[in-house]
């Protein structure tokens, strides 16, 4: 009998220990499908879409990203993570890539997007990379304001923006949201569920 149990405890110990390592990645994962129809102020109708997905380091000090654009209507001039609720145009926090030298003063410089379409990127970001706001948003700088922007991340404050030449303001754009927010389909594309 005793047997059995030490045999159940350790077979219990096996299943729940991956399901538990997953939950804690899930709760670091946040993902966006991009699409024209998020952007604002005006909803732009194209074809282009991507994807952007970021994981946060266990020890929160930093964020590992991808990105990926296609079918983008002009050459892409910069893309950004912004501090803003949905519907809601926000401040730049933290540079994803640029061709337009325009990486402000005090943050590292940030890489050059790529010329390609379709194109993928991927990066670190860190305390220094974030951008305060003194735009009325209150965003600080430095570790004050990188855990702000991990704040906005789980509250669905946070969105990731692709400009382009023929759309300066962005073309594409989407939500970031925890991994467990989405829904895999059939057609192998995220859907995004807005919880309210």
């Amino acid at each position: 009998m005793k047997r059995n149990l030490v045999f159940a405890l350790t077979l219990l110990a096996v299943i729940v220990a991956p399901l538990s390592a997953n939950d804690r990645d899930d709760d670091r994962t946040f993902r966006t499908r991009l699409t024209g129809y998020n952007e604002t102020s005006l909803t732009i109708n194209t074809n282009a879409s991507g994807e952007f997905k970021a994981t946060i380091s266990e020890d929160g000090t930093q964020i590992r990203y991808e990105e990926t654009w296609r079918d983008l209507s002009a050459p892409v001039t910069q893309s950004h993570i912004h501090f803003g609720r949905p519907a809601i145009t926000g401040g730049i926090v933290l540079f994803l890539c640029t061709n337009l030298n325009n990486t402000p003063a005090g943050v590292p410089v940030a890489q050059p997007c790529p010329t390609t379409n379709p194109a993928t990127i991927t990066g670190t970001l860190t305390a220094a990379d974030v951008i305060a706001l003194t735009n009325g948003q209150s965003i600080d700088s430095g570790a004050t304001g990188f855990a702000e922007v991990l704040r906005a991340f789980k509250a669905r404050a946070a969105y990731v923006n692709v400009h382009t030449t023929l759309h300066p303001s962005g073309e594409i754009r989407g939500q970031l949201g925890q991994h467990h927010d989405f829904d895999h389909h059939d057609n192998g594309r995220h859907e995004e569920h807005d919880h309210h």
